[in-house]
């Protein structure tokens, strides 16, 4: 199944006008703050450029706001950047039970993350294999009913592995902050695997917290090279489902 897709919306506007009055209200905020009111009285002229990012949201406003106030020019700016919450799926096997407890601990205290689901297993005594624990986290991220997954084995390698077997997954297996990062920014990566006989849990910790403020640019570069690697994955994944008779998972 392929994931769901994301949509972008932008607006730019030009102001120029004797008196300005804006009203603008946002739902993605609490009751008490949706409501904000942008007046200008006076020769005005201003430039607004307004964009949302669906899955998960993101709005991004820039205003630039000129008018004369008692005889004198008077320029403003505001930027803003806001991101949605992401909901997050954990899973591990017997070797990664220790880690996943303590960074599921921490996503329940971040303010990023919306909601965890843990997919196991529950303690080291679960000899479940890691590649059922993986595969059930990477459906959730594909079918959309999470947004990132995180993964914990011994090495962070098998993991990886077998969520990749699930269409539309980028799984990728980092244990240093630059990786974290480029697993984001350059490769949309949506699940990030960690070994817990390889990186400390401070360490592990702090990559976590990184990993959650990265956020996929649409626009940018490594957009079509990560549409590649998707379009790649459709024509092998069609032509295993034509080998297998019309069988897919």
């Amino acid at each position: 199944m392929a994931p769901p897709k994301r949509a972008l919306f932008s607006l730019n506007l030009d102001t120029d006008a004797d008196h300005v009055y804006q009203r603008v209200e946002d739902h993605s905020k609490p009751s008490d703050e949706r409501i904000k009111v942008l007046e200008t009285k006076g020769p005005t002229h201003g430039h607004t450029d307004l964009s949302f990012v669906t899955k998960p949201f993101e709005k991004t406003v820039n205003r630039a706001v000129e008018n004369v106030l008692d005889g004198k020019k008077v320029v403003s700016k505001e930027g803003e950047i806001t991101y949605s919450s992401t909901s997050s799926v954990v899973g591990c096997d017997d070797a990664g039970v220790g880690y996943k407890n303590t960074l599921i601990k921490d996503l329940e205290s971040d303010s990023r993350v919306a909601s965890i689901t843990d997919v196991g297993v529950p303690s080291s005594s679960d000899k479940t294999a890691y590649p059922h624990v993986a595969v059930s986290a990477a459906q959730l991220v594909a079918s959309g009913q999470a947004d990132r997954a995180l993964l914990i084995c011994g090495t962070g390698l098998g993991v990886a592995i077998s969520a990749n077997k699930v269409p539309g997954i980028r799984a990728v297996t980092a244990h240093d902050s630059f990786s974290v990062e480029r697993a984001i920014l350059s490769n949309d990566a949506q699940v990030l695997c960690m070994g817990e006989r390889v990186v400390g849990i401070e360490l592990a910790r702090r990559l976590v917290r990184e990993w959650l403020g990265y956020r996929f640019d649409q626009s940018s570069a490594s957009a079509k090279k990560v549409e590649a690697i998707m379009e790649h994955e459709r024509k092998n994944f069609e032509g295993l489902v034509k080998e297998q008779g019309g069988q897919g998972c």
